[in-house]
């Protein structure tokens, strides 16, 4: 069966264990979280714990070793456990499918098998393979999806998180901490880690998290683009400068500006269709980014149309040119930021 978040939160709270979980998503934090949850509280915190905990990495595993391992007894326990990370069922043959699928379908007693996804890459719905897989699991356990959470969710978890550690932080800094640091969760919780270290049981301040927060490459471009659009040189070549220094890679930094731009171009466009800004979630995945949107919806709100969709065809021929001639690339950055910086000022064509 799929189960949420919240029901599994239950289930664990209540020391209730189905014997497979599948966890998948795209919040792979929350993925390692819960594999990690499950365990402990499976197998519980006597000292024949680890006796009973198993872990494999499922790029040099076999499905041979992850049976083997489930039909073993738990040592002096009603259960064990076995963990397996980013197995790939759609990479191996069909005796191996066969021997996973018949061990999903129906795992030994006194087994909890928990399968869970990090950085592989998987196409859960889609994939034939892994289709068979999930239903296996869904027939004899759980599978549960962790979607990209909103800006919103972050937020709250980030405010409850300080709290957690002996802090405060409001919701209005916690969306900076979002905006500065971006959307992923292992990020994020470290970064806040740091600040209640540093705030020592106060409240985390805006200024707190502009001194000792990391600036990801989306928000400092964020900041570049705001240079442009401002028509500001200074501004523009000091941050191109600090990228440069962080040895972030030229291509990189061109593609987030474009999704800058592009965040521009969409929320005009749809404020001139009469929609607001936020109806473009859906369509263009910015969940868990909709800062971007209403950023873009009040940025884009002075600039003609035709100077974004020109600044978008200069920034396609700068990408051209940093992957296809031998250009300084600083150079090629430093020549476009002068061309938005003029579209900007007069307007376009």
């Amino acid at each position: 069966m799929q189960i949420t978040e919240n029901e599994l939160k239950k289930q664990l709270k209540a020391g209730e264990f189905l014997r497979v979980y599948f966890l998948y998503g795209e919040e792979s934090y929350l993925t390692a979280h819960y594999a990690a949850q499950i365990a402990a509280k499976a197998v519980g915190d006597s000292a024949l714990a680890e006796f009973n905990l198993q872990k494999f990495d499922g790029q040099s595993c076999t499905a041979e070793e992850i049976e083997d391992a489930a039909e073993a007894l738990p040592v002096m326990a009603d259960r064990k456990c076995v963990v397996v990370r980013d197995f790939d069922v759609a990479a191996g043959g069909a005796a191996s499918q066969e021997r996973l699928l018949a061990l999903v379908k129906d795992p030994p007693e006194g087994c909890v098998l928990v399968f869970w996804l990090d950085a592989l890459e998987a196409d859960v719905k889609k994939n034939a393979k892994w289709k068979a897989f999930l239903a296996a699991a869904d027939k004899s356990g759980a599978a549960v999806a962790f979607p990209r959470k909103t800006a919103g969710d972050i937020a709250k978890l980030l405010c409850s998180g300080a709290a957690r550690r002996g802090c405060s932080l409001s919701p209005d800094n916690a969306r900076r901490m979002i905006e500065r640091c971006g959307s992923d969760l292992n990020l994020l919780l470290g970064e806040l880690d740091k600040l209640c270290a540093y705030a020592d049981g106060r409240e985390i301040t805006r200024e707190d998290i502009e001194t000792l927060g990391v600036q990801n490459l989306e928000a400092s471009v964020f900041d570049l683009s705001k240079a442009l659009l401002q028509g500001s040189y200074t501004k523009a070549y000091q941050i191109i400068h600090r990228l440069f220094v962080m040895r972030e890679e030229p291509v990189a930094i061109l593609a987030v500006l474009s999704n800058a731009y592009a965040d521009l171009y969409r929320a005009k466009v749809a404020r001139a269709a009469g929609e607001q800004a936020e109806s473009l979630t859906a369509a263009f995945a910015y969940r868990g980014k909709e800062f971007r949107l209403r950023n873009a919806a009040r940025d884009s709100a002075p600039i003609p149309l035709p100077v974004l969709r020109e600044s978008l065809e200069t920034l396609a021929t700068a990408d051209r040119m940093l992957k296809s001639s031998r250009t300084d690339k600083r150079v090629v950055l430093e020549q476009t930021a002068a061309k938005l910086i003029l579209l900007s000022r007069t307007g376009g064509r």
